[in-house]
């Protein structure tokens, strides 16, 4: 017989089991000197091309001693599998038919001594009355087409063992102490051949190996120290050069990861939060204005072009070119209208509606002033000799030209009383024009000693000051016309600045709403009034541009600002609290007199959940988030400790100190589902844990150290883990012993419990065995939080507030210990990359979970109002992790809900969309050597530009 197997099969349910039985019946039992231990026909493998397929495969029939049948409802309903057993039951060998089930039903009727053929649903009718007696069959329903191991599985081995025995014509236990002894001699023999190849390739290669490995540590070695030395240089120039430290320290991430390259990643990206993005002009800067209501930003050069861009700076609106240096440019309150003035005497009225430019007369001189009168778009023009032209709304011939007798720069122009009267002051004086040209106050203070003169004033014109000698004098215009003079203090143009001797200030904005930017040598500083305390002013520092030459607010509130140095310039956003900082809109209040950080969980697909105290705004325990919405509970008396959502969101388990109870999302509100109380504990102190479990039950660690578990099928609690804590029977065990506390953290599906009480030993739980896993000396110091990885099989402690460490609780080894955490707050990523820390200030570190190197850190916004005690943000907040580790979450009592961005990826994405350029050709060859040029940090980045804004 040239087969000794055919196997008949339906190629739409068993082509890969038909193939997989085939292969292991061509090895199983195989002489190691043979190709193959029997021959088995497959159609796909064995048929080539031709014309006559039936008579081909009647042929391999024919010469096959076994057919094997793969029985499904697919083969039962298979012409060709049917008329392969046709042909079998009238051959020579029609007893020789061997059936392996793939799927389907297969069932034996003793009754007619044939199958129940309404039952059975894999064979094919041609079968009918072939056996006269039950079969023993192979069952390979278990076998799915994606078990790509399935030669390995020892289920797989016994049924081609089962088959194999008929086919050799040999015991099935002979045969398989068989294919044993075949598999060691070709074991042997393999061995011994690969032993000598081996040893020879050995010997040829190890003088090769070590070469390339020498080569390759080197190359890793500079790599490595290529990287840090790129990430030093960007932590270094963060301060004065945020774009070009943001781009070196992306390439230093791209040119190896690193402990030090990941930390000043997350530096240059949570530094300086109120920077927004970076845009620049073809030249030097030497004009700037924002808009108000439209919120757009101009830019002037010396080379006479002027680049409008939207507030955020992503998009570039459109290019305006003037004769000469851009000298002057001002927005109209609208924001419709952009007037620009130049060095040649032009002045130019751009409609940023209609995209259409306006060109006046020029002048005989440069222009150093503009403004536009509010209600009917006349626009004043100064120019740098004293001469005044006015223009009405659309004309191109001045009404009005005067002679002011002033000269130099305008550093106030603008209309006052809706438009009647127009202020302007230079370094010479002050005029009023009414119709009539006024003298006003002048500031001769400003000229002695000479130099070091700051002036500015606020976008509306109405506010006036200069810096000099380090001290800010302001003034309005209307205490000025009336003659008044400047004052250090706060006035009515809103803030007094502190003394400033030891540096120089280079350029100076007012706003309309009480702030003041001063750009020095040393960066930008922002000084802003504290509303509810009048005579006090607020200091801060924005760093990321060295010596800002221009500086320009918004009009309005002034929340943007405009600095300019060099080509380069900068658009802040004052209300901006960082790139990876996402605020929700969901305010928490504060219901009393203590700290009280609200429990907080999150869900696999984004929804938050926490807990609060109540008031009369607010009077809702529970709280869940989700897109927006604020899905609040119905009940409004309950203090819970702490709570956990299912992954899904749906339910939500909370503890309090005297019972579980587990929530059901509802439309527009939380329903209480279940409540089981919780056992009686009146002698140990702290707040109790709950976890979702990852069946569903909710595990629950107490204040006495037990755990219990609530089944949600049964409706009670049963006990896991017995307390922990000694009971105290009468008034002499509290004098004596004292009530007890613990601290205990639950890993984030309730697998694992850690609980210390003082300085004793950790005690890690196995929670569904009950085991304890390991008992950790931590030392002498006080344990404030710990915190436990399921995925890592690691505890977190912090300890006496400033150290932070990391156990292995397999092993009880300490992997790593770090300082600088703080004692209010500790938070682990459950996929084991992120830990977070709290100070008690509200100071979030973030630390790298394998390495325990810290990374940066960032600022728990100030709650709005707060009633509790005097202890800082962190005492009043909670952290945690997405399940993703992909966003840090916090909730604070008094304050909000807010988020940060804690994937590689995201800060990647949120530097290049801040920086807006790639590395410029000599920065490349000034800071890249060859092990580093190879990438492109950000790659290119092309302003967005339209024809019209």
């Amino acid at each position: 017989m040239s087969y000794t197997a055919f196997i008949s099969y339906s190629h739409e349910a068993d082509s890969h089991r038909a193939r997989w039985l085939r292969d292991a019946l061509h090895r199983f039992a195989k002489p190691w000197n043979k190709k193959r231990a029997l021959r088995v026909f497959l159609d796909n493998a064995a048929l080539s091309a031709n014309p006559g397929l039936w008579s081909t495969v009647e042929q391999a029939l024919g010469e096959s001693e076994f057919l094997l049948l793969l029985a499904s409802p697919q083969s039962a309903r298979s012409p060709w599998v049917a008329r392969e057993i046709t042909w079998w039951r009238q051959g020579p060998r029609a007893a020789n038919l061997l059936l392996v089930v793939t799927s389907g039903e297969l069932h034996w009727d003793h009754a007619t001594q044939d199958f129940d053929w309404q039952r059975s649903t894999c064979l094919s009718d041609a079968l009918r009355g072939y056996f006269s007696e039950e079969p023993r069959w192979v069952d390979l329903r278990w076998l799915n087409d994606d078990h790509e191991d399935a030669a390995q599985d020892p289920r797989f081995r016994e049924c081609v063992a089962d088959l194999a025995a008929p086919l050799h014509g040999r015991p099935k236990d002979e045969l398989i102490g068989e294919d044993v002894s075949q598999a060691r001699r070709f074991q042997r023999l393999r061995r011994a051949a690969l032993a000598v190849m081996t040893t020879l390739a050995i010997l040829a290669s190890v003088a090769a190996v070590y070469a390339f490995v020498q080569r390759n540590t080197a190359r890793d070695q500079a790599r490595v120290a290529t990287a840090r030395q790129l990430a030093a240089t960007a932590v270094n120039l963060s301060g004065d050069e945020l774009d070009l430290a943001s781009l070196l320290a992306l390439q230093a991430y791209q040119t190896q990861k690193t402990p030090e390259t990941l930390s000043a990643l997350y530096q240059l990206t949570t530094r300086s939060p109120r920077l927004v993005r970076f845009v620049r002009g073809d030249g030097k800067v030497t004009a700037l204005a924002l808009a108000g209501s439209r919120q757009f930003t101009a830019v002037g050069t010396e080379r006479g072009s002027v680049t409008v861009w939207t507030s955020d700076g992503n998009r570039r609106l459109g290019k305006i070119s003037v004769h000469g240096e851009v000298t002057s440019l001002k927005f109209s309150d609208d924001g419709r209208l952009l007037a620009i003035g130049s060095s040649s005497g032009e002045a130019v009225v751009h409609d940023m509606q209609e995209n259409l430019t306006r060109r006046l007369p020029a002048g005989a001189s440069a222009v150093t002033g503009l403004a536009f009168q509010a209600s009917s778009h006349h626009l004043a023009v100064f120019e740098d000799k004293g001469s005044l032209r006015l223009f009405a709304e659309g004309s191109d011939t001045p009404y009005a030209h005067v002679g002011t007798g002033l000269a130099g720069q305008a550093t106030t122009l603008a209309f006052q009383d809706k438009g009647r009267r127009l202020t302007l002051a230079t370094f010479g004086g002050w005029r009023l024009y009414d119709g009539r040209l006024h003298q006003l106050q002048s500031y001769d203070d400003t000229m002695y000693p000479a130099g070091g003169f700051a002036p500015a004033a606020s976008p509306s014109g109405n506010c006036f000051g200069f810096l000099k000698l380090g001290e800010l004098w302001l003034q309005t215009v209307g205490q000025l016309s009336k003659g008044g003079s400047f004052s250090f203090e706060a006035g009515n143009c809103g803030v007094a600045l502190p003394a400033m001797t030891n540096e120089e200030a280079l350029s100076l904005a007012l706003s309309d709403s009480h702030q003041a930017a001063i750009g020095t040598s040393n960066g930008l500083t922002l000084v802003r009034r504290v509303d509810e305390f009048p005579s006090h002013v607020a200091t801060e520092s924005l760093p990321g541009m060295r010596a800002p030459s221009l500086l320009a607010f918004s009009p309005g509130s002034g929340e943007r600002l405009a600095s300019a140095s060099g080509s380069t310039v900068a658009l802040w956003n004052l209300g901006r609290t960082g790139p990876t900082l996402h605020r929700h809109g969901a305010k928490i209040v504060d219901g009393a007199t203590a700290e009280t950080p609200p429990p907080l969980s999150v869900s696999r697909n984004g929804q938050v959940a926490w807990s609060q105290e109540t008031n009369e705004k607010s009077p809702w325990t529970l709280h869940l988030w989700a897109a927006g919405k604020d899905l609040p509970s119905d009940e409004t008396e309950m203090l819970y400790d702490d709570v956990s959502l299912s992954p899904d969101g749906n339910t939500l388990y909370a503890v309090s100190q005297t019972e579980l109870a587990m929530w059901k999302k509802t439309t527009g509100a939380l329903r209480k589902a279940a409540v089981a109380p919780l056992p009686e504990n009146n002698d140990t102190l702290g707040r109790n844990r709950v976890a979702y479990g990852q069946d569903g039950r909710a595990v629950v660690l107490a204040t006495d150290g037990s755990v219990l578990i609530f089944d949600p099928r049964v409706g009670n609690l049963a006990t896991a883990l017995p307390r922990t804590a000694p009971r105290l029977l009468d008034e002499d065990d509290w004098k004596k012993i004292g009530p007890a506390e613990y601290t205990m953290a639950l890993s984030e599906h309730g697998v694992l419990a850690a609980i210390i009480s003082g300085k004793g030993p950790v005690r890690v739980y196995h929670v569904p065995s009950g085991h304890l896993l390991r008992q950790l000396n931590l030392g002498d110091g006080t344990v404030n939080a710990l915190a436990v990885s399921e995925k890592s099989r690691s505890l977190y402690a912090e300890v006496d507030g400033r150290t932070l460490t990391k156990w292995d609780t397999r092993t009880g080894k300490l992997q790593w210990r770090s300082d600088g955490s703080g004692g209010s707050g500790l938070a682990v990523d459950p996929d084991g990359r992120w830990v977070a820390t709290l100070s008690g200030d509200g100071t979030v570190w973030l630390w790298d979970a394998r390495t325990g190197n810290r990374l940066a850190d960032t600022l728990l916004p100030a709650p709005d109002f707060s009633w509790s005690g005097t202890s800082g943000t962190g005492a009043q907040s909670r952290l945690a992790f997405s399940p993703d580790g992909k966003h840090l979450w916090s909730t604070t009592e008094g304050g909000e809900v807010l988020s940060w961005d804690t994937s590689v990826d995201s800060w990647i994405a949120a530097l290049c969309k801040r920086v807006g350029r790639s590395l410029t050709a000599s920065e490349r060859a000034r800071y890249l050597t060859v092990v580093s040029r190879s990438h492109t940090a950000c790659g290119t980045y092309p302003a967005r530009t339209t024809d019209t804004p």
